[in-house]
């Protein structure tokens, strides 16, 4: 089994580096495949954004990419968030969790496949400009 988490990590890893939302398919791996529990899982997949973040930072301080306002303006609001998640995750039933989780997961997906992307709008006046 180890080897089958082994690689069904690596693939999450993969997909959340492109952009695709590796933090719900963690969660969903972990709760379905793995019989986590919800808190459990969103744990896991909070320590999971962590490594990454960290690892993502390193590289934006070596490119001097940075902007500090930013970066204390989203560490406040991300901190007041995280610890009102946190007390609130604590009074609610495990299966209420999921069920929001799950209608956010399905809400977020539907807004990215119905939603068009400025790149993709971008890409089109290009492909015709080129054309003529």
């Amino acid at each position: 089994m180890f080897i089958i988490d082994f690689i069904a990590g690596i693939l999450i890893s993969a997909l959340a580096g492109l952009g695709v939302g590796g933090g719900g398919l963690l969660v969903i791996y972990l709760t379905m495949v793995k019989d986590v529990s919800q808190i459990e899982a969103q744990g896991i997949n909070l320590l999971f954004f962590v490594l990454a973040g960290a690892s993502s930072l390193i590289i934006h301080i070596k490119k001097r990419k940075l902007d500090l306002k930013n970066i204390i303006v989203m560490i406040i609001f991300g901190s007041v968030g995280a610890l009102t998640g946190s007390l609130i995750a604590n009074f609610t039933d495990g299966e209420i969790i999921k069920k929001i989780f799950g209608g956010f997961l399905l809400l977020s997906g539907l807004i990215e496949l119905f939603s068009k992307s400025e790149n993709s709008e971008n890409d089109g006046d290009k492909e015709k400009s080129e054309k003529n």
